[in-house]
């Protein structure tokens, strides 16, 4: 999977959006200074940056779906003969539906998991280093959140492999019957075994759902759990912030401009955590 990652697309989209976090930070100190000047350039920096990083992931994705369709058709539909794929136990109609279901599925993998991957580590240590500056407290407790949100996501991951496993196993099985059902169609009607392949059609089918049901339900588990922690965890400094501004122990610019910037720390692990479920099925799908 990694040769066919265009490594230049990879790192100026990893840059781009790198940047553009750095200009929305500093944006949220020229709101502290209340300096509105440097607000517009940076609003207009981090719009801009944001903007290119969109694209430039767009063609991260569209350069490694080229990589790989040229991959499975020098290697599979070129330098193989048709019954060399046949004693592979696949046949030819299936084989072909098989890889573009896989370049579809990859796609998203390149485009959206790995840039999240490098962002979900480098913008946090970015903040922190940031957050270090302005307020202890807050750093620790971004710090240990930081460190909880991660685990519960690769626990959570664990059991999302599982079912995407399940949810792939059963559509190549739907698919396999489906093909054999029109191939052999002649020889069913025939016999007449219409009806039955209808049930067992119907059968397959509705496994089919179940297993894409589960999928989702671990999903919707896993936003739940990234909403919960990121939420608690930005209540928790609220609530730090504003008794230690009561009690006159903290500026209010200061407590402002930490309350601004947390927020920001858990966007890429969220980010990471929704395009974790498309990496699951990339890999399930390449495997």
């Amino acid at each position: 999977m990694r040769r066919f990652i265009p490594r230049k697309f990879l790192a100026l989209t990893v840059i781009t959006a790198c940047a553009s976090r750095i200009a929305l930070i500093f944006a949220v100190f020229q709101i502290a200074r209340e300096s509105p000047c440097e607000l517009v350039v940076a609003i207009c920096a981090f719009a801009l940056l944001h903007f290119l990083s969109q694209r430039l992931s767009l063609e991260l994705g569209g350069k490694a779906k080229e990589n790989l369709r040229a991959y499975f058709q020098d290697k599979f539909l070129n330098t193989m003969p048709i019954q060399d794929r046949a004693q592979k136990g696949m046949p030819l109609q299936e084989l072909s539906l098989h890889y573009m279901k896989t370049v579809d599925l990859m796609e998203p993998w390149y485009s959206r998991f790995l840039p999240s991957a490098f962002l979900a580590v480098i913008v946090p240590c970015i903040i922190l280093g940031v957050m270090f500056f302005i307020d202890k407290l807050t750093f620790v407790i971004l710090l240990i959140t930081g460190l909880l949100l991660p685990l519960f996501l690769f626990l959570i991951g664990k059991m999302a492999k599982q079912k995407s496993e399940d949810q792939w196993q059963s559509f190549a099985k739907l698919r396999a019957f489906f093909l054999e059902s029109l191939q052999g169609y002649k020889t069913i009607k025939i016999f007449k075994k219409v009806k039955e392949r209808q049930r067992d059609l119907e059968a397959a089918e509705s496994e089919f759902g179940e297993k894409t049901l589960a999928v989702l339900k671990v999903a919707f588990l896993s936003a739940l759990v990234q909403e919960w922690a990121g939420s608690l965890s930005i209540a928790l400094i609220a609530v730090s912030l504003a008794l230690r501004l009561m009690g006159g122990s903290m500026e209010f610019s200061t407590a402002f401009l930490a309350l601004l910037i947390t927020p920001e720390f858990y966007r890429p692990i969220r980010q990471f955590g929704t395009s974790f479920h498309v990496a699951i099925n990339a890999r399930v799908a390449w495997g």
